[in-house]
């Protein structure tokens, strides 16, 4: 087992984490060490039959509800279905492990369980004669929010759009990232031309009173350069004293830098992070995309997150140190075999003065775009729901009021205001402010041709 922590804010919150790896604990079959991408020694590879697994013992502060994050590779065509016993009795039958495209590739799987005060044993084992995958670790977390459980916004009216000038025929700006610094709001936003070419653009301004009135600089004009360019995210990078601005190209994810971000000229030409689209990704994408590129590091450990629009959740991580070089190979964070459900627009916050982690997912519904969210005491999971259903999100239309009619039923693509600027993406968990994508209702056409233009949604509900 890894470190335990535990925290408490207050009476709100508390989080106690821990990792226990596979190979130190009770695996009903070998410890192997043949597909790269576990942690530490090795893995359990129990053999090929029902009901045989792993057992872990872990320790509990107190009796609740506990999330389980089991990280496995199963490199066959079908999913090994397991059950999870805690203290033995059955708490979670027939959990799918579905199959991550290769041994090497990795994935969690994530439960909640019930656990009582201290010493808890939890057995994961064979459902089918499949036997199980092959299990790397789990993450034990037992967490209580300092957020509500449920969420209450209020939006403004449209606040940034199109801008066009003669060589920028622009019909919509989306996917924003949004920094507060030297008194002065910094937005960069993907911007589509009428002939469905992507590139950024960066306007900034005091107050949002002004952001309507704010000039675009595209930055396609800049080093950044021509070409695809897309879903951008903005934050200053304090060991090495710089801003990073990070987006997609094409296949690939790319930064670029500057240590003025008042001046839209001096970011650098872009590099990319990967040489090319991970494995993973290639063997679990089927026909989406890898897409929506999000970093936040705590103090050791650097986090990208990015999505496939085929229901994966992706993490990859590098040392702070090492950033931005030495990013490993992605795992799968989470997955929905409901590609709608978890689809795009992942962020991640650090929650100001608590030892706790907000994230959040984009989803498709018939009523338009909005968002799900869960909680964990990491930057790295394992994540428990918060307000993640259609009945209570974290974001849509039915939980959003506007002054007059609704200029969209879409809750897409954006930032919450930070508190900072730097990569530790904190926000306060008072008083929640969310920079969105939103469009006209009834809006048709294709994908890139779509109105999307920037609200700003207001949370009216805070318990601060």
């Amino acid at each position: 087992m890894l470190a335990v922590a535990l925290v408490a804010v207050g009476a709100r919150a508390e989080a106690q984490t821990g990792r226990y790896e596979a190979e130190n604990t009770a695996c009903e079959g070998t410890v192997d060490a043949n597909h790269t991408g576990f942690s530490g020694s090795g893995f359990c590879n129990p053999p090929n039959s029902s009901d045989t697994g792993v057992q872990f013992t872990v320790d509990a502060t107190s009796t609740g509800t506990a999330t389980l994050g089991f990280k496995y590779a199963n490199g066959a065509t079908a999913g090994r279905a397991a059950n999870v016993s805690v203290n033995g009795t059955t708490a979670r039958s027939g959990v799918p492990f579905g199959p991550t495209g290769a041994w090497s590739n990795w994935a969690i799987e994530t439960v909640t369980v019930p656990v009582n005060a201290g010493s808890n044993t939890i057995r994961l084992s064979a459902a089918t004669s499949a036997g199980l995958a092959n299990i790397d670790y789990l993450d034990f977390a037992k967490t209580t929010s300092s957020l509500p459980s449920s969420f209450q916004w209020s939006s403004s009216d449209q606040l940034i759009g199109p801008k066009s000038d003669a060589t920028h025929d622009i019909v919509s700006v989306k996917d924003p990232s949004v920094v507060f610094h030297n008194g002065r709001y910094h937005v960069f936003a993907s911007v589509v031309n009428t002939n469905q070419s992507y590139s950024l653009a960066y306007p900034s301004f005091t107050d949002w009173s002004q952001a309507g009135a704010a000039p675009l600089t595209f930055l396609d004009t800049t080093a950044v350069g021509t070409g695809y360019k897309a879903a951008p995210q903005v934050f200053y990078f304090a060991p090495r004293q710089r801003w990073y601005l990070t987006y997609q190209v094409g296949d690939n994810v790319a930064y670029s830098t500057t240590t003025d971000i008042a001046n839209p000229r001096s970011w650098s030409a872009p590099t990319e992070f990967y040489s090319g689209t991970p494995q993973i990704v290639l063997d679990n994408m089927g026909s989406g995309q890898w897409l929506d590129f999000w970093t936040i590091c705590d103090s050791a450990n650097c986090h990208m997150y990015s999505s496939d629009d085929n229901g994966n959740l992706y993490r990859a991580q590098t040392s702070a140190a090492n950033f931005p070089n030495g990013f490993s190979q992605p795992v799968i964070a989470m997955h929905d075999d409901n590609h709608h459900w978890l689809f795009e627009g992942a962020n991640v916050y650090k929650l100001a003065g608590t030892n706790e982690y907000l994230l959040m997912v984009e989803a498709i519904t018939a009523g338009g775009r909005m968002f799900r969210s869960w909680t964990s005491s990491s930057a790295a999971g394992p994540w428990s729901p918060l307000a993640d259903t259609q009945a209570n999100p974290f974001a849509s239309r039915n939980n959003v009021t506007f002054n007059g009619t609704p200029w969209t039923n879409d809750i897409s693509h954006g930032e919450l205001i930070r508190g900072g600027y730097d990569q530790t993406l904190t926000v306060s968990p008072c008083n929640l402010r969310f920079l969105y994508q939103g469009m006209k209702p009834g809006s048709s056409g294709p994908y890139n041709l779509l109105p999307w233009r920037l609200g700003l949604l207001t949370q009216t509900n805070s318990s601060c």
